[in-house]
């Protein structure tokens, strides 16, 4: 199922059904209307449709009614996933908690570990890096190093490792976590993230052809799902850009940061990743002598962010970690 598959006669139909299955409490009816529609709402963040939104709330809502504790802590993580996507970390943190807390009040340590892992990935979006570190390090303690799902939390660290310039152990940590991915059942969307990660840090160290041939690949294989996850495909095209802006390719750069624009504003309004497009595109602004344009993008950048609730110290602690790195690599690299 797609969105844009789906006629407005049909969306009608839906809306109609929810509104009747609330005014009758029929709890579990609401429930079964939500489950229609799991796979979309773990491929794409809804927030640009109320009625998903207002259906997935409802869901949570009649769970609660039902003392459904499985049902709750299921719909709470992919609550916590598509708020964490969004950009709303702060939010996510308390569903993805509350998710870990009904699975291993039932007994269901592995997905509770997973909604506790999540969390991991809030934080350091919020720039707690040390409470990321902790939660890792729990989560990695609980996991056989050789199982597939390992390479996510593995990824992480690869993050982390590259937040504080160790750009070596951050690509040895991604190779490792790609051939992880490669041993689960349908693992395209972590794999085509993965290639991303590497074209980033390849790129940082001056690997460019290298770099590029990693972006194209993650591009072909988030392309073959036919715009099922628009937010993996902007993400992607837009470390593709950074490394087109760093080689002075601004209109490639330009280009890309437009398709990617258009993905993140699509269906999912993920504002986590627009505010992003909008930095680099402000970069670019600035380095080809622009001051009013990159004017104009740095105070969406920071609309962006108000919005979102999102720390401003944390703001100059990414435009570092996104851009001084390079920098810094490309002189060192120029010494040598």
């Amino acid at each position: 199922m797609q969105l844009g598959t789906i006629p407005d006669d049909e969306w009608k139909l839906i809306e109609k059904a929810l509104i009747s299955f609330t005014e009758n409490n029929d709890w579990q009816s609401i429930v079964r209307l939500r489950d229609l529609f799991n796979d979309l709402f773990a491929r794409d963040t809804l927030g640009g449709y109320d009625l998903l939104q207002q259906l997935d709330l409802s869901a949570i809502q009649a769970a609660r009614q039902l003392g459904d504790k499985a049902e709750l802590a299921h719909l709470l993580g992919a609550r916590g996933h598509n708020l964490h996507r969004q950009g709303y970390h702060r939010d996510a943190i308390k569903a993805f908690d509350e998710s870990a807390k009904l699975y291993w009040e039932i007994g269901k340590d592995f997905p509770a570990m997973k909604s506790y892992y999540m969390t991991s990935l809030c934080y350091r979006a919020l720039g707690d890096r040390n409470q990321a570190k902790k939660i890792l390090n729990d989560v990695i303690q609980k996991i056989d190093p050789s199982d597939g799902w390992f390479g996510q939390p593995t990824q992480v660290l690869a993050w982390l490792a590259r937040d504080e310039g160790r750009l070596g152990e951050a690509e040895e940590l991604l190779w490792k976590s790609l051939e992880l991915h490669k041993l689960l059942s349908d693992p395209d969307m972590l794999i085509a993230g993965t290639l991303a990660d590497l074209g980033e840090i390849i790129s940082i160290q001056g690997r460019v052809g290298e770099a590029k041939k990693l972006f194209e690949e993650s591009l072909a294989i988030i392309r073959k799902h036919e715009g099922q996850y628009d937010r993996q495909e902007a993400r992607t095209l837009l470390k593709y850009s950074e490394t087109l802006m760093h080689e002075k390719d601004f209109s490639g750069a330009i280009k890309l940061l437009n398709q990617a624009d258009a993905k993140a504003s699509r269906y999912g309004h993920y504002y986590d990743l627009l505010w992003q497009i909008e930095l680099a595109k402000a970069f670019i602004y600035l380095r080809q002598r622009d001051l009013i344009n990159c004017f104009y993008k740095l105070r969406s950048v920071f609309r962006i962010r108000k919005y979102l609730d999102l720390p401003a110290s944390y703001f100059m602690v990414f435009v570092l970690r996104r851009y001084f790195h390079r920098l810094v690599n490309k002189i060192t690299k120029s010494t040598d």
